[in-house]
Order: structure tokens, then sequence, then C-alpha cells
């Protein structure tokens, strides 16, 4: 694979060499202020294999340079698949910009970098070629006091051979150097090949660069990245982790014609946005992941010394591998702040058991944690959930019909004839119908990679209104006594639970370090219980009026039961946070289809110290009344079926428990 990066890297700065001058003193001409061109390129041209991170490597430089290399924006070229004739067009642009600067700053710095490909003698971007010689002379040819350029490119050493008003400061304003010239600086030899990771998703020279920059490579401890030492971490690292690569070890090279004295300082690391510290208790290999589990930056760290790292705000888990040992922590590091990491800050992971086959240490570590962190996970939830179950409701409202039509329609009917001048009606209790229950759920989740789950899990709800209800009837007859008729209907239950073993499947996406979105599809049987019970004085009717007789209270005891079995689906989606490592919470949301027929059970009646019980199917039983001052049909469910009776099945009974769930719960990961 062929992979080319131009990087020029320029960033120095003065105030002025008196003790005690403060920043505040800086003039224009005191200060050093610096330029970048930036080229990204994946395309090649025809024939050449497209690369996947050349431009997004370049967008990270310019990054890097923004937030700790002191590059104001408005100085910065961006190129991003350009052809031949608008990179020297910009070029030019640049080279005036400079020219228009020269008299107003003590001095000019000059930063390059190039990503894409390259062959001995050309950069080749999006079909077109860039000599090295003409590249070289254009970069010599500006009128600066320093120019930085670096390629990360199929040999791209052949380069270095060729003849020829933010928070961040834009200044480094540092006289401890006064080096000027040429630096270059190349991600392979004249005769090898720079290499992409899918794994790091950038080139492996630019990804060892950029951490040298932003605090890795910081030998002395001056919280201050030279010139050298960041190629000296991006040698280093580049060779380390190409060494057994299928194309074979890679050599950046390093080219210099600068006079002076002192080393170019290209970052300064409190210049950045964000600032994690790692104390002096901290030692072994160091792997950062962002929050897209990329891996930001690998270092080997001594003890007995702090490392100061120059990041962007956000939530970071870091590795640490030490005496054979693993260990880990996630930290959320605040805009402007600085953020200590000691020992004792990290948890103790165990890793598992593999046989290498390669070099790749950080992801066999990354994959260790991860698999540790995700395997099995318990959780324990509870909510509310929507319930109507009508079939089994209509047991609570015969009663109610039946109520409206013996009294309210047949006092309506009398007043109507003119046989009733007057009539009021008060009422007291309320009809309960079922409408809700609070599901209980327990799930045992494993993962298969790391965006697929399976689990098995166990909910179970409940769910029970008990009502009742009172009337009194004040009715005046027409020239005739007033009379109060008064209605108790006495405390009834309807009542429904279920058990519903469940398996399930889960897609899932990381949005962040700690958050996680879920999509879940469920099934499995329901398994479920209704109920009815009834302790009443019951009236029959008078021949006189037609109205319930309560001169002839008779007192029974009702009870019916039904257990069945039906078909559970649910689906949903739910927000998970990481409170820690293993432990974290969760908001679920869904709506859950929840059907059982063929409903049976016992019943049993107590009339008058008679009892009698029976066992039967549920079904919906009808009986059609008809009186002077109207008619109804009265619907309600029941299992006890006696031929006698005028009453008729209607149809088959269905206890339908689907509804819209909403729950929150916690889990446990093991």
């Amino acid at each position: 694979m062929k992979r080319i990066v131009w990087f020029g890297l320029c960033l120095v700065s003065f105030i002025s060499t008196a003790a005690g001058y403060g920043a505040e003193q800086a003039t224009e001409k005191t200060l050093t202020r610096r330029f970048a061109f930036i080229v990204g390129a994946n395309r090649g041209g025809p024939g050449r294999v497209t690369l996947q991170y050349a431009v997004n490597d370049a967008k990270a430089i310019k990054k890097v340079l923004e937030d700790m290399g002191g590059v104001q924006a408005q100085d910065i070229w961006f190129l991003a698949e350009p052809k031949r004739e608008k990179f020297f067009q910009e070029m030019q642009n640049l080279a005036e910009k400079i020219n228009r600067q020269r008299e107003k700053f003590r001095r000019l710095e000059v930063i390059f970098y190039y990503s894409g490909h390259s062959d001995e003698e050309n950069m080749l971007t999006n079909g077109d070629r860039i000599s090295y010689l003409e590249f070289r002379n254009s970069i010599v040819a500006m009128n600066a006091d320093v120019r930085i350029a670096i390629l990360d490119s199929c040999a791209s050493g052949a380069f270095t051979t060729t003849k020829g008003v933010a928070r961040r400061s834009p200044f480094l304003m540092d006289t401890a150097y006064d080096m000027k010239g040429n630096a270059f600086m190349t991600s392979s030899s004249a005769t090898e090949v720079a290499q992409e990771s899918d794994r790091l998703k950038s080139s492996f020279f630019t990804h060892n660069l950029i951490a040298g920059m932003r605090g890795a490579a910081d030998m002395n401890r001056d919280d201050r990245i030279t010139l050298s030492e960041a190629y000296q971490f991006a040698f280093n690292e580049t060779l380390t982790q190409t060494e057994k690569t299928m194309n074979g070890p890679q050599h950046p090279n390093y080219h210099i014609q600068m006079s002076g004295t002192g080393d170019v300082v290209i970052t300064e690391i409190w210049k950045s946005d964000a600032v994690l510290v790692l104390k002096e208790d901290v030692a072994g290999k160091i792997y950062i992941h962002n929050q897209q589990n990329a891996l930001v930056m690998k270092l080997d760290k001594a003890a007995g010394r702090e490392v100061s790292l120059g990041l962007n705000a956000g939530a970071y888990r870091i590795i640490n591998i030490s005496d054979q040992k693993v260990w880990e922590v996630t930290v959320s590091l605040i805009s402007g702040k600085r953020f200590d990491v000691g020992h004792a800050q990290f948890e103790k992971i165990d890793k598992i058991p593999a046989a290498t086959r390669g070099v790749m240490e950080p992801a066999v570590m990354e994959q260790t944690a991860r698999t540790k962190k995700t395997k099995w996970q318990l959780e324990i939830s509870g909510g509310i959930s929507s319930l109507n179950p009508d079939d089994l409701n209509l047991r609570a409202r015969i009663d109610k019909d039946e109520e409206d039509f013996y009294y309210a329609r047949y006092f309506a009917n009398e007043r109507d004839q003119g046989r009733v001048s007057s009539l009021t009606v008060n009422s007291q209790g309320d009809l309960k119908t079922l409408k809700r229950t609070f599901p209980l759920d327990a799930r045992l989740k494993y993962s298969l990679n790391d965006w697929l789950a399976v689990s098995l899990g166990l909910s179970y709800f409940s769910s029970s209104e008990k009502s009742y209800f009172k009337n009194v009837y004040d009715v005046i007859e027409s020239g005739g006594p007033a009379y109060k008729y008064t209605t108790i209907w006495s405390p009834y239950t309807l009542a429904v639970e279920g058990l519903i073993p469940q398996i399930g499947i889960h897609a899932n996406k990381k949005i962040s370090r700690s958050l996680q979105a879920e999509a879940l599809i469920t099934a499995g049987p329901a398994i479920a219980h209704c109920s009815y019970r009834f302790n009443y004085n019951a009236a029959p009717l008078s021949s006189k009026n037609k109205i319930l007789d309560y001169s002839e209270l008779v007192a029974q005891e009702l009870e019916e039961e039904g257990t069945g079995v039906g078909l559970a689906l649910y689906g949903g989606g739910r927000i998970s946070m990481e409170l820690t490592r293993k432990l974290g919470f969760f908001l679920e949301g869904g709506y859950a289809y929840q059907v059982v027929r063929n409903v049976s059970g016992p019943g049993s009646n107590l009339v008058n110290g008679q009892y009698e019980d029976w066992e039967g199917e549920w079904g919906i039983k009808e009986r059609h009344v008809q009186e002077e001052w109207g008619s109804i049909d009265l619907k309600w469910p029941s299992n006890a079926w006696k031929g006698n009776q005028i009453f008729m099945k209607t149809r088959d009974f269905k206890l339908d428990l689907s509804g819209v769930k909403a729950k929150v719960g916690i889990f446990y990961r093991f």
C-alpha cells in the first residue's frame, strides 16, 4: 500500500530575553508568526489503491497545530484531494501572505504537511504528479526564517536527499533558540512503503507523531515538545509497530539544514484543550482510548516521573500493563482543566489466556479488557405498563350496566310517562377497571461481539382493582308521595397476574464512553391468571314495580378464576449509562404484545349457606333483557355454564394484557 504524508510543522516564538518581560509587553515585532500548509489525498490516481486515512491524518495534524502549536485558523491552508494546479496556486497565495507579514514580525515560520501517495520521485495526488524537486524548491523559496516539512508516504525518504485571538496563544514566546533554516522529516526511507493501520485508523507514523506532539515525546519534562523529540518518538514507535507487519519495518528519516542555537519547539502541552497528568507511581505500558474506543496514544512510562499529555476534552479509557498485570481507569477531561491520575485510581482486570499471532499488543489488551467487561450482564428492572384487558373488565361493567338499566332508565321512563314528577340521583364510589400494572424483570445477557447480544429473562406483573358504588334515588310521584331508593353494590375485586419467561436478541451501539443505545426484541410464553371476587346481597325483581325488591335480600359470594398460556412479544429501545466498569443503570421503553386464550379454571358460589363449585373454560356470556322501558344486552366473562339459566355463550374469552412499557433498571457485568 502506498501512502504519503507531507507534514510541515513549524512552531516557535519569542518574546524578549530580558528577565521579567511580560506577555502584555509583547508586540508583533517581538513575536513569531507561524503558518501551516496541510494536504491530505486518499486518491493517488489510476492503478493506485485508495487510502483510508490520509485526509483524516491531515485533519488530525491541523487540529494539534491549532490546539497546541499556536497556529491561528486564518494562517492554515488545508487542501483535500487537490489537483496540481490548485496545489501550486495555494502555495503561491501562502508565499504572498508571508511576504506581506515579513516586516511585522520578528520571526516567520512555515509548516508543510502532506499525507497521500508517492513514489521515488513524486507526490501523487488526485491523478497528478508533483515532483519532490519542485515542491522542495517552492518550500525553500518561502521568505520565512524556519521551514519545516514532513512527508508520510511510500519511498518518501527520497525527498530528504533531493538537491537543491483565543485561549490558545497564537505564538510561542520563547527566545531560548534562534534556529533558522530547513528541516525535513519523512515517514519512510527511499525504498520503503508507508503503512496504514485499521486499528489505529491512521498511518503508523502520523499516529505516533501526533502522540509525541501531545506530550508523549517530552523526555526532559519541560512541557514543550521540540522537533527532535517528536521525530525520535515517532521513529521508535513506528519502527516497533511495523517490524512484523506484512510490509516489513518502516524507518522514518530526518534531515535538517539549520544554523543557530537551541531546537525548534513544536508544541506546548499547556496550550491544549485539557491536560492528562500520569503521576509518578504509574509505570509500564500505557494505552489511551477515546470515546469511540480508538487507540489515541501508546507510550512506555517509567516510574518516578510525571508525564503530561495534551488532549481534547472528553472521556478516555486508560489501560496500564505493568508486572504482567492489567489495570484500567476511565477519566473525563474538562476543557481548560488538568486531571491527575495515580495508580490508586486504576482497577485491576483479569487477562484472558490466548495464543498470540503477531505483535499487535495494544489490540490484544484492548480486546482483553473489553471481553472481560461485556461478556455477561445481569439486569434487574421495574416500571409501569399500560393494561386494558377488555374482556375481563366486562365483569365490572356489567354491574354498572344493570344499575343503569333497572334504576336510571326505569325512573327516566316513569318521568316520561308522567308517573314521576321529580327525580334526583346522588352517587358515591367509583367503577374501577384494570388499566395498568407494575412489572418486575430480571435478565441475564451474553455478548456475542461488540454490538450483538442474546439474553434469557423473566418478567412478573400483577394488577388488581376494588370497586364500590352506591346510588340514592329521590323520587316524587305525580300527585303522590316521595320515595327514596338506595342501591348499594358491595366491594368486588378484579385481578390479573402473569409470568413471562423470554429469550431476546439485542443490538447496541456506543454513543460515548459511558453511554450506549440498544434495540431489543424478546419472545416467550405468557402464563397468566385472572380472577373475579364478589361478596354481595342480591335482591329479586318486584312484580309490582319491576325494580329490584330489597325487602328480600339474598346473601351471595361469587368467585371465578382462570389460567392460560399465550404468546408474548416485546420490542423496545434503551439508553444505558456506565457508572463504573461493572455497574450502571438504564432507561427502557417499548411495546409488549401479550395475549392469552383458552383460559379455564374453577368457580364457586355461596347462596344462603348453600355452596356450589365448578370447573370450566372462560367465555363471554350474554343475556338479553326486554322490559317496557327498553331493552339491553348484558355481557360479562364467566366460566360457569348451566343450561337452565337465561344466557348464552357468545364467544371465547381473550385475556389481552398488551401495553406500552417504561422501566428503569440497573446492570452488573461479570
